[in-house]
């Protein structure tokens, strides 16, 4: 077993060496983003609920040295659930850091760090008899990392999928609930490191210039 895994590393690290960098110093690539989620429940009641996650980041990045990238994104997000007709409205901006590595064939892989500054919305009824309107808004700050795997379809064009939502995560938040004049803090670190993240999508494209 030790043999095997020391023939892997060696197998891993000759990859890393013989692969041809290209993505060069001063291309640049214009693109984004759509994460997509959808899903259903049923209650104990009965009551079936219906939610659906949808998040479109367009960026803009530029390569400051081989494989290299800095960049910038903007963040529009709605989430819409059935129980107790939930409607979030979200909006953003980040900037963020990416490093490629060639796997050869036209592929890649890349991990991307990110800080993120968003505003949300969160529009709710307190119960479906009454139809009281909860308005509360969130203000977000956070610093995230993720892994993401990306293809060559030509020299301009390129798929990419992000997977493992926000693998590790640094997040201040602050809500503010009108209604009721109630304000919150919270500070949280994490990792998420649910395989089933990868059943959500978050696809992208980039079209590349000066490359």
């Amino acid at each position: 077993m030790k043999t095997k895994s020391t023939l892997l590393l060696c197998l891993i690290l000759m990859i890393a060496v013989i692969s041809k960098a290209q993505i060069n110093k001063g291309a640049s690539a214009l693109g984004g983003n759509i994460h997509f989620a959808t899903g259903s429940s049923k209650g104990d009641n009965g009551f079936k609920e219906n939610s659906t996650d949808v998040l479109i980041s367009p960026s803009f990045m530029m390569f400051h040295s081989q494989n290299h990238a800095i960049g910038i994104n903007l963040n529009f997000g709605y989430l819409k659930n059935s129980y107790f007709g939930q409607k979030v409205n979200s909006y953003g901006a980040g900037v963020f850091l990416r490093q490629y590595k060639n796997l050869g064939k036209n592929f890649y892989v890349f991990a991307q760090e990110a800080l993120n500054f968003d505003y949300s919305k969160n529009l709710y009824k307190v119960d479906s008899s009454n139809f009281i309107q909860v308005d509360n808004r969130t203000y977000q700050a956070s610093f995230t990392v993720n892994p993401g795997i990306s293809y060559d379809l030509s020299k301009k064009f390129q798929l990419e999928l992000i997977f493992l939502n926000d693998l590790l995560s640094i997040e201040y938040l602050y809500t503010d609930a009108r209604a009721t004049s109630i304000k919150n803090h919270n500070f949280s670190i994490g990792s998420n490191l649910d395989i089933s993240e990868i059943s959500t999508l978050n696809i992208g494209a980039k079209i590349f210039f000066g490359r």
